[in-house]
């Protein structure tokens, strides 16, 4: 499952990633990947900088200290079962994405991370990174804490421009519905964009916070409870998370983040003008008439291509050992990867999935879990439904 904190990746020619940066980072390995030759060959932590699309060692004695403008991998050697087998080795592989990390640099991370992968047999678990959303696994390799330093190496690509500020952009998402029809969807920013009859969640760099309108019903809030938690783990799991509900006075505070970002008056000139009223329940439209998201599976390729191949409960032998899958339930992003995918398709999943969240125009927030093809779980089963006669994949 990954972490989002992420720059505006969206933003750059992704359709470079698959051609330019792949031929790069073979050209800069050409006789092979020589730091793969001891990696993972004993219980520890190894930790490599981007560099020109090369792998280079990190010194044991900055490990922790990151660059805001850099990526890095780090690799995760353990025993599982020591109990067990206490021979046998188990990998966890992260990339760490850095704020002003460029598109050369994490398209070489996540590239060389699945080619790690591979040395290691398909054996490891991969992982994404984002400053300041790290992972708990990620947090517990580091006793002293991270530090982020400025600044990054120089790249082989022009950097892409980014804000100055670092703080996450603030977004309001109302849930609304009854029983198993309920919709999430991404709405203005703005109080006015509220009402009495919903539940709204504003994700903000302070937390998340749940609004529950005093007209809401409780599958309103029972989903967004649900996908409060799903956003929380996806942004690390230390972020702080929040339930209120309408008329709480705490959060009419000007320090408050809630009134920060969804002021409860309008100014003109520095002067108050008048208050901002929250529309009544009937401003958001009825309950009954909303009709589920249906999920959609899609097929991903390099350069953001999607083709939709099943909706609803698609039969899981839609999945091709050959391919990269997005399925989008509505609240979340299950991200699937054949073991028999192209290494670039592979290496780009993750850029891929959110080239598709811009391209439908979907919450941009939503969840990201990965699946490599036999590291499924109950949760990604239920999704799917049985195989149908024709199919082809190796999941059972």
């Amino acid at each position: 499952m990954q972490k989002d904190r992420q720059p505006d990746w969206q933003d750059t020619n992704m359709a470079l990633f698959g051609s330019d940066i792949e031929k790069k980072v073979k050209e800069a390995a050409a006789d092979g990947e020589p730091q793969w030759t001891n990696a993972g060959v004993k219980v520890g932590l190894q930790i490599w900088r981007i560099e020109q699309f090369k792998v280079v060692p990190w010194a044991k004695s900055k490990y922790g200290k990151f660059h805001t403008g850099d990526s890095y991998i780090v690799l995760n050697t353990y025993i599982k079962e020591p109990q067990i087998n206490p021979d046998k080795l188990a990998w966890d592989i992260h990339f760490w994405i850095g704020r002003e990390s460029t598109q050369d640099e994490y398209g070489t991370a996540a590239y060389k991370t699945v080619e790690l992968d591979d040395h290691l047999h398909g054996a490891a678990t991969q992982h994404r990174e984002v400053q300041e959303s790290e992972s708990k696994m990620f947090l517990g390799y580091f006793s002293a804490g991270l530090t982020y330093l400025k600044g990054g190496v120089a790249t082989g690509f022009k950097h892409v421009t980014t804000n100055e500020s670092s703080s996450r952009e603030a977004r309001l998402l109302m849930v609304k519905g009854r029983g198993g029809n309920i919709l999430l969807r991404e709405v203005d920013c703005k109080r006015s964009a509220m009402n009495s009859g919903d539940v709204f969640i504003l994700d903000c760099d302070e937390g998340i916070f749940q609004w529950n309108g005093s007209g809401s019903n409780m599958h309103e809030k029972s989903k967004a409870q649900e996908f409060t938690q799903l956003l929380k783990t996806d942004r690390g799991g230390d972020v702080s998370s929040v339930v209120v509900d309408e008329g709480d006075a705490s959060i009419e505070s000007k320090e408050h983040p809630f009134t920060k970002h969804l002021p409860g008056e309008w100014k003109m000139m520095g002067v108050k003008m008048g208050d901002i009223k929250m529309k009544d329940a009937s401003a958001g439209g009825e309950d009954d008439a909303v009709k589920a998201f249906e999920p959609k599976l899609y097929r991903l390729k390099e350069g953001g291509g999607a083709s939709k191949v099943g909706a609803g409960k698609p039969p899981i032998n839609k999945l091709l050992t050959t391919g990269v899958y997005v399925l989008d339930d509505g609240f979340r992003l299950l991200l699937w990867v054949g073991k028999a995918a192209p290494k670039g398709e592979r290496a780009s999943a993750f850029v891929s999935a959110q080239m598709y969240l811009k391209k439908f125009k979907r919450p941009p927030v939503l969840p990201i879990s990965r699946y490599g093809e036999g590291q499924e779980d109950s949760q990604f089963m239920t999704l799917f439904g049985p195989a149908v006669h024709g199919g082809c994949c190796t999941i059972s």
